[in-house]
């Protein structure tokens, strides 16, 4: 079996308590998963926003004003590739990788990275915060790692898409090639912990990898219980 390699988003995943080790034991031997498409908008919305935050830099010197609670920017990184952004731990034999959204460095010399959501922060979304906070710490040991760091704060930056109907009637919005869609953003802190955190999740990943069959399907397990009924249904 050849070593495991996860991405810092996908070992979210091991830190939701109670996932179905059936599911996480899935999604790291079968590759690509079926019915997985991922609508590619999200990404060049995430990607437009760096763009936006790296050229504002470049022009005025600083940061937006809807950032400037992440504190005293000197100036921004251009986040490295996953090729590069790639760390190998021998003692469990892992490696953990990704890309990520922005890398500012500070006035102190530390670092901060963020990562760009598109949506809506509501109290509902905190069901997702484990899997982000994995994600950001992940970069956050990656970065320590390898020369771009201390990261001393991360954070999550949302940007929600502004569709009120006061908006949508400005004449403004509308130009000779369609039409402007704005974004609000709220900057959400994260909690650091990548040396405490992210080892103890390559541990469970790295259990869950070298497993020589699926576990037993969660009794609560939604996508196990779908899985279950399609290969019956194949089966006939």
């Amino acid at each position: 079996m050849p070593p495991l390699v996860i991405s810092a988003k996908n070992l979210g995943s091991f830190a939701i308590e109670g996932a179905c080790r059936r599911c996480l034991w899935i999604g790291l031997h079968v590759k690509p998963l079926p019915y997985q498409t991922f609508p590619g908008i999200f990404s060049s919305i995430d990607a437009y926003n760096k763009r936006i935050v790296h050229q504002y830099f470049d022009r005025e010197g600083k940061m937006p004003s809807w950032l400037t609670t992440l504190g005293d920017v000197e100036n921004y990184v251009e986040p490295p590739s996953y090729h590069k952004f790639s760390y190998h731990e021998p003692d469990l034999d892992v490696t953990i990788r990704g890309t990520p959204d922005g890398v500012f460095k500070m006035r102190d010399g530390s670092y901060t990275i963020v990562d760009y959501k598109t949506a809506k922060y509501t109290p509902g979304q905190e069901r997702l915060l484990p899997i982000y906070r994995a994600q950001l710490n992940g970069y956050a040991l990656l970065g320590n790692r390898l020369d771009l760091g201390p990261v001393t704060q991360i954070a999550l930056v949302y940007m929600e898409p502004v569709t009120d109907q006061d908006t949508a009637a400005l004449p403004e919005m509308v130009n000779g090639r369609g039409f402007t869609l704005g974004l609000s953003a709220t900057v959400v802190p994260v909690d650091l912990d990548p040396d405490g955190m992210i080892p103890r999740l390559m541990r469970r990943a790295k259990e869950v990898y070298d497993l020589a069959a699926p576990p037993e399907p969660g009794d609560a397990c939604k996508d196990c219980s779908a899985v279950l009924g399609l290969t019956s249904l194949l089966r006939r």
